[in-house]
């Protein structure tokens, strides 16, 4: 099963960057993400006790962006609502009977570091700017193409 909680949150703080200083509401966010609103609230709730939203209650309420798009990588965005690790690992004890075993929870944890550190350094490059500005200039090329 794959998890879309960053795909979600990108896709979240995209749309609160395209209406900058408007408060989007949790339905209107839901809406754009065609997902249900409790999905998008507690999204949210990661990204405010990040610093990366601001949101206000009640009818007049919503969530602002609490940053400049162009000061929030997304490796931001993936550590407020991931999990700190990429997979699992085993869930009893494995056998130190056996070679593998005995090593496999080391080996295992050194792939995932790499693994870890090599997306570290791919999402902190790319702001969240930077994707605004690529689906502004997608959109840009579809219009173009329409008679």
């Amino acid at each position: 099963m794959q998890n879309c909680r960053f795909a979600f949150a990108v896709h979240v703080m995209a749309v609160l960057a395209q209406n900058r200083g408007i408060c989007c509401s949790s339905s209107f966010l839901a809406e754009t993400v065609n997902t249900n609103p409790v999905v998008i609230r507690r999204l949210l709730i990661a990204l405010q006790a990040a610093g990366l939203v601001y949101t206000q209650r009640g009818s007049s309420g919503g969530t602002v962006l609490s940053r400049n798009s162009a000061d929030v990588s997304l490796l931001e965005i993936h550590n407020a609502i991931s999990p700190p690790a990429l997979f699992g690992t085993h869930r009893n004890e494995p056998s130190q009977m056996c070679a593998v075993g005995r090593g496999i929870k080391i080996i295992l944890n050194q792939v995932e570091n790499r693994m870890m550190t090599a997306i570290e350094h791919e999402l902190k490059q790319i702001t969240l700017a930077d994707v605004v500005r690529q689906l502004n200039q997608r959109s840009r090329q579809k219009k173009s193409f329409r008679m």
